[in-house]
């Protein structure tokens, strides 16, 4: 499998605003946004942006995940969408994706990333994404959503054998938050 990693950019916006507009199994927040949104978040330098593709030896399976990371305070970025297409599930790209996001934000000097689930009918499948992942819960609600945070030194997910592609990056590689 080959996974390709880069920042949102107006060749793939248009299925990046497919993704977060039509994703329900695989979406954490089911947060929705606009073209204009979008294209917001990616010229937005504080804000990391990741869209993930991948291919395997039956053919390229595209655009599959989709990451929004926020600032939220000096050296916390906040995970404001993470969603994944369900045809790709069960190869590790969450493990692979977070490996991602973990590069970018030790080059970034962020401590902390933290993140929220937020049920649906539809989403029930990543109930336990965090905890899988080594996130540590923060907090519950009655109405389900959970707090999740991951200290970024400490963070050591899983990998997956994937040929890595990290491309375009280097316009955010000096991101502050």
């Amino acid at each position: 499998m080959t996974i390709t990693f880069q920042p949102f950019d107006g060749k793939g916006r248009a299925r990046i605003v497919q993704l977060i507009n039509k994703s329900n199994q695989y979406n954490l927040t089911t947060r929705r946004y606009t073209d204009p949104e979008v294209s917001e978040a990616e010229n937005d330098p504080e804000v990391f942006t990741l869209q993930v593709r991948l291919a395997d030896t039956f053919g390229d399976n595209g655009m599959i995940s989709v990451i929004i990371c926020r600032p939220r305070e000096t050296g916390v970025w906040d995970i404001d969408t993470w969603l994944m297409s369900c045809r790709v599930l069960g190869r590790k790209v969450e493990h692979m994706a977070l490996h991602e996001v973990l590069k970018h934000a030790r080059a970034a000097g962020i401590c902390k990333l933290t993140g929220a689930y937020l049920p649906t009918d539809r989403n029930k499948l990543v109930v336990d994404h965090y905890a899988r992942l080594g996130f540590t819960k923060l907090a519950g609600e009655a109405t389900g959503l959970t707090r999740w945070e991951l200290l970024v030194e400490k963070a050591n997910p899983e990998t997956a054998p994937m040929k890595i592609i990290s491309q375009g990056f280097l316009a955010k590689e000096n991101l502050r938050a």
